[in-house]
């Protein structure tokens, strides 16, 4: 099979190395490169990935643009790699949450496997309940299912990662994916109650699922949850939102509308 026959039937691996030897035998082609680009982000190996677009942007200047926004994307993802091993703080959009010293004391008390403590935390937590609907359905009250970014939409604003608290946020438009690039950072635009306009890209994979062994989680095709202390999860694989009394993945979002309680 050819690397993207390997890519649809979920052998990232395989595909890895068939493309390694492809760009090997073919060092200019910069179309084989870009799809080696995509799988070592989807791999996690974001230094080997800024090197080839390194190269891609050596190799055709015509798509500087581009490649300057994949290497954002990269940077994006390497903090964000510090934030969710809780070596570094998140940055938020538009202002940091009141409650954030209370929900990152939950975190640590999650990685430290006291979950008493954490869910009493969690629990002290006052945020107002969000409403409105997704793809034109009402909803009230949404949040991730994962316990680590339950409050927050995860953007990548240029070479930034930051965190979106729900409250904030007044409306959301997500675009249609379209190729593989798509099923690992998606194009989004956000409005706030304060006015800001932002355009960004949201990962769409959880944080740490390159490290998942099953393929089909690694590309986002399903979503397992891990339990971790008391009734907390991490997610692996694509972001499943609880809209309501309903899930629904990120790629299904087209539009969310938010109102305040």
């Amino acid at each position: 099979m050819d690397p993207k026959e390997l890519i649809k039937a979920g052998k990232l691996v395989e595909a890895r190395e068939n493309l390694v030897g492809e760009v090997k035998t073919s060092p200019g082609d910069t179309g084989k490169r870009t799809l080696l680009f995509q799988i070592l982000a989807l791999l996690g190996e974001w230094d080997k990935a800024l090197r080839h677009l390194d190269m891609i942007g050596s190799q055709d200047p015509a798509r500087a643009i581009h490649v300057q926004t994949c290497k954002n994307l990269i940077l994006a993802e390497k903090e964000r790699s510090e934030v969710c091993s809780l070596k570094q703080l998140p940055s938020f959009l538009p202002e940091t949450p009141p409650y954030l010293d209370t929900y990152y004391e939950a975190l640590k008390n999650i990685r430290s496997e006291n979950s008493e403590k954490a869910a009493r935390l969690f629990s002290s937590i006052q945020r107002p309940v969000v409403s409105g609907t997704v793809n034109d359905k009402p909803f009230e009250g949404i949040c991730d299912t994962d316990t680590f970014v339950h409050a927050f939409i995860e953007a990548f604003v240029h070479e930034r990662y930051v965190w979106i608290p729900f409250e904030y946020i007044r409306e959301l438009n997500v675009s249609e994916p379209k190729n593989l690039f798509d099923l690992i950072w998606i194009q989004a635009g956000i409005t706030t109650w304060e006015g800001l306009s932002l355009n960004c890209y949201l990962p769409v994979l959880y944080p740490e699922t390159f490290l998942h062994e099953d393929d089909q989680v690694r590309l986002g095709r399903l979503t397992k949850w891990t339990p971790l202390a008391g009734s907390f999860f991490k997610g692996h694989g694509q972001h499943v939102y609880q809209a309501g009394e309903e899930d629904i993945s990120i790629l299904e979002i087209r539009n969310i509308t938010c109102r305040l309680k």
